[in-house]
């Protein structure tokens, strides 16, 4: 049976490889070649901290979740420019006309290459950032903050790092790397040709496991080569490099050392079971038969 299994996880890691191969060289295009509605125009005056959040929006209204934490991030003062791949039309997205006004720009773009694409077509409309202090990558694939309290504490902790990029976790295979749902990139990294670099070079790959292989466990090895010091917040809670993602092996343990979020797909998973009471405040529990995790 053993070496039945390895040939077919080296079957399944051969057609990754073959497939981001074939996207990389060939297939995929620019990610600034997406379609992109401006809803709300970039703001002329982005300065000090600036965060781009991206959404995968299924549905006219933005997902609960998603109004909750846009809130939490323009009280903690930064700049916020939403960002949502989706396949709808213009027309029929609804924002509230409140939260529209206190947003640094709204952008609908072509639900192609997830999040690191939509990161990068938006950074290339940003002619001049000196004048940004940092830069937060966030998506919706986390629900929070759980905590009010903690999450003050995670931004004090952000803003007083002195580390050049900053993620939330960090993972250990298939290589060391900081998850990238929520990365913030201070402004030594901005001013790095690097970061250029990788945002302008940075294709719409069409598979979600290639976006993983490519930018997301490759970023924090790129960074770390052109000089820059790399952190997680919340340090690994297991020295087992197999099974290192405390997101979603060690949720529970996560949010105890002060971790204001969970993932969406840990809701998917144990809502219904009683397993999140106590840890997740009601309000982001979905229903029976509503799933949060549908990413694009």
């Amino acid at each position: 049976m053993l070496p039945y299994v390895r040939r077919r996880e080296h079957s399944a890691s051969l057609r990754r490889f073959n497939a981001a191969i074939e996207g990389l060289a060939y297939s995929a295009p620019l990610a600034s070649q997406a379609q992109l509605h401006a809803l709300k125009p970039l703001s002329s005056t982005l300065s000090n901290e600036v965060c781009f959040f991206v959404s995968h929006a299924t549905q006219p209204q933005l997902k609960h979740h998603v109004e909750v934490h846009l809130d939490h991030l323009l009280r903690a003062g930064l700049k916020v420019v939403l960002i949502l791949n989706s396949e709808l039309a213009p027309e029929h997205v609804v924002l509230e006309e409140q939260l529209l006004a206190r947003l640094s720009g709204v952008y609908l773009r072509e639900n192609v290459g997830f999040d690191f694409a939509a990161w990068a077509q938006v950074f290339a409309l940003c002619q001049d950032t000196q004048n940004w202090t940092r830069l937060f990558l966030i998506n919706d694939s986390i629900v929070g903050p759980l905590n009010t309290k903690h999450f003050d504490q995670l931004m004090a902790r952000a803003r007083g790092s002195d580390a050049d990029v900053l993620g939330l976790t960090e993972v250990q295979a298939p290589q060391h790397h900081l998850q990238s749902y929520f990365l913030v990139l201070n402004a030594s990294a901005l001013r790095n040709p690097v970061t250029q670099r990788v945002f302008s070079r940075m294709l719409s790959l069409p598979c979600k496991s290639q976006v993983i292989d490519v930018y997301e466990t490759r970023l924090t090895g790129t960074l770390k080569q052109h000089g820059l010091s790399c952190m997680a917040l919340f340090p690994p809670l297991s020295n087992d490099r197999h099974s290192s993602d405390d997101t979603i092996l060690r949720w529970n343990k996560l949010i105890e050392s002060g971790f204001p979020y969970i993932k969406t797909s840990i809701l998917d998973r144990y809502a219904g079971t009683g397993q999140l009471r106590g840890a997740v405040p009601a309000e982001f529990i979905p229903q029976p038969g509503v799933r949060l995790f549908q990413r694009g």
